[in-house]
């Protein structure tokens, strides 16, 4: 009987044994917390986890598309624009589109630019208005020169000394008021390194017959550092006083109107203005300031 139970023990053993071991092998293993399932996982993270298993695909730049310049307008011949005013049409005659503005809407435009300046707190700015006033348009000559004179006299700006010269030109003497307080000397003395001063003395010299006096002068207009007539100065100042929020057809007559005094000026001392040309175009002007500028 005992042995009957110890071979039937005997013949359950291994299994027991077998199965101990399978159990305390899984207890041994780290746990690893079992996946939400798919319906737990949030739809972002469902399309990022998409988007890293997406197979790459090479990147394609998008065409760049260039707009077609646009075609210069074509204007029928004789025809010219002026700035802030429209087109006008030029007669062969006469190539200055100026001309082709109402006469009383050009001195609306210069008695403006004319107030403008006038009021100005440079006095640069108002010398030049007294000038062009009396010079160009013939308006209060004798008051204008006048005023320009004292001004002359009383400030030691080159530039103010140089066109109060050239306006009081032929009128010194008993008549001359206060045209007799300046003199070409004192013109070498505030513009000492400038050879055009000491060109005017030379000539003043040779006219009194003293050719001493004229080859000193002349010697140290050979040693002057430079030689400035203030080309484009009347220009850029009329432009400082009208100011580029004026009315473009008031900036527009104004600067033409400087270009005048410009050429006029540069004639009074000997020089041929390169030609400006009438281009008086919105883009003429700004290139024709634009050049002002380069040149200062």
């Amino acid at each position: 009987m005992d042995e009957r139970r110890q071979r039937r023990n005997a013949r359950w053993a291994a299994p027991v044994a077998a199965g101990a071991v399978g159990v305390g092998l899984w207890l041994a293993q780290p746990s690893t917390p079992p996946g939400p399932p798919i319906g737990d996982v949030a739809p972002a993270q469902r399309v990022v986890v998409a988007a890293a298993s997406a197979p790459r695909l090479p990147y394609t730049r998008p065409p760049v598309i260039h707009a077609p310049a646009p075609k210069p307008q074509r204007r029928p011949l004789g025809q010219t624009e002026v700035c802030g005013y429209g087109d006008v049409q030029l007669p062969p005659d006469d190539p200055d589109p100026v001309q082709r503005i109402p006469l009383d809407v050009r001195r609306s435009a210069l008695e403006a630019m004319d107030a403008l300046m006038l009021a100005s707190d440079d006095d640069q700015v108002r010398a030049a208005a007294l000038w062009m006033g009396a010079r160009l348009r013939g308006r209060e000559v004798k008051s204008r020169i006048e005023q320009i004179a004292r001004l002359a006299a009383a400030s030691r700006d080159p530039f103010i000394y140089a066109i109060a010269l050239e306006a009081c030109s032929g009128r010194r003497g008993p008549d001359g008021g206060s045209c007799n307080l300046l003199s070409t000397a004192q013109w070498v003395r505030l513009d000492p390194d400038n050879a055009v001063p000491w060109q005017a003395l030379a000539a003043e010299a040779r006219e009194r017959d003293e050719p001493q006096a004229e080859d000193e002068a002349l010697q140290l207009a050979a040693l002057a550092a430079r030689s400035d007539v203030h080309a484009g100065r009347l220009p850029r100042l009329v432009d400082k006083a009208v100011g580029g929020d004026a009315a473009p057809l008031l900036r527009t007559l104004a600067l033409s109107a400087g270009w005048s005094a410009e050429a006029v000026w540069s004639a009074s001392h000997g020089i041929v203005a390169p030609a400006q040309g009438f281009d008086l175009s919105c883009d003429g002007l700004q290139r024709r300031l634009l050049a002002l500028e380069a040149r200062r």
